[in-house]
């Protein structure tokens, strides 16, 4: 029964974030590359940030129809004690936010997300206390940072309109260290991996921060969403559609 109840919830996710992958870019950096971050964490080789991410199209909106866990792994950034990581209102235009993680939230930060019906909208609940309200259950991800910059998980929302998050969907890959290790990358958790500089002028790392997010197969009430810690770098999940 669990494992039906998984495989649905995989097949909802699926149809909100999308199953479509692209072949993603990146720049020059003297950092650890995103593909060093995941043979670090999974067996090497076993994910490939060029080429199993999803398209830009599937993973810019986001919605939980159960709960979600996260944890903070790695933050590779020179703003790592700066940068601010939450969620936002997509229908308010980005002006709705809720931050999970701020600058010293390090690896093993841990938080818990909800969105609550309350009447027409949705209360955000962050550790059980209401931190804003959104219009629905659907949010964008977005990392602010010490230069005043937000980049949004929807590339129309930024100031460079371009795609900030690069999201990956879990196959059954092998965690090897970490705070996952021994268990599954599953197809109900998602990596999340941010680019903190604008774009074409920074240096299109893409592991700026990096999160993971598991979507147990439980349905909170109210059809609430949970987001947990953090998987390092520091970001997570997937965007969907864009509605800009």
């Amino acid at each position: 029964m669990a494992r039906s109840i998984e495989m649905a919830l995989a097949v909802i996710m699926l149809c909100f974030a999308g199953g479509s992958h692209a072949a993603c870019t990146f720049g020059t950096s003297s950092e650890t590359s995103l593909q060093g971050v995941f043979d670090s964490i999974l067996a090497p080789g076993s994910v490939s940030a060029t080429d199993d991410c999803l398209a830009s199209d599937h993973d810019q909106l986001w919605t939980a129809p159960g709960q979600v866990a996260a944890t903070v792994l790695v933050e590779i950034a020179g703003y790592a004690n700066q940068n601010v990581f939450g969620i936002y209102d997509p229908f308010a235009h980005a002006q709705s936010q809720v931050t999970v993680f701020s600058g010293p939230d390090g690896p093993g930060a841990s938080a818990m997300i909800q969105l609550m019906s309350n009447g027409s909208s949705y209360d955000v609940l962050l550790n059980g206390v209401v931190r804003g309200q959104f219009a629905t259950q659907e949010f964008g991800f977005f990392l602010r940072t010490p230069q005043n910059n937000t980049f949004f998980s929807q590339p129309s929302f930024n100031v460079d309109s371009a795609d900030h998050l690069y999201s990956y969907m879990g196959g059954g890959q092998a965690f090897t260290s970490g705070a996952f290790s021994g268990t599954t990358f599953s197809t109900s958790m998602f990596l999340l991996a941010f680019e903190d500089l604008a774009i074409p002028d920074g240096d299109e790392d893409f592991q700026d921060f990096v999160a993971a997010a598991n979507f147990a197969p439980v349905p909170l009430p109210a059809a609430g969403l949970l987001l947990g810690s953090m998987l390092g770098i520091g970001a997570l999940l997937r965007r969907r559609r864009s509605i800009a």
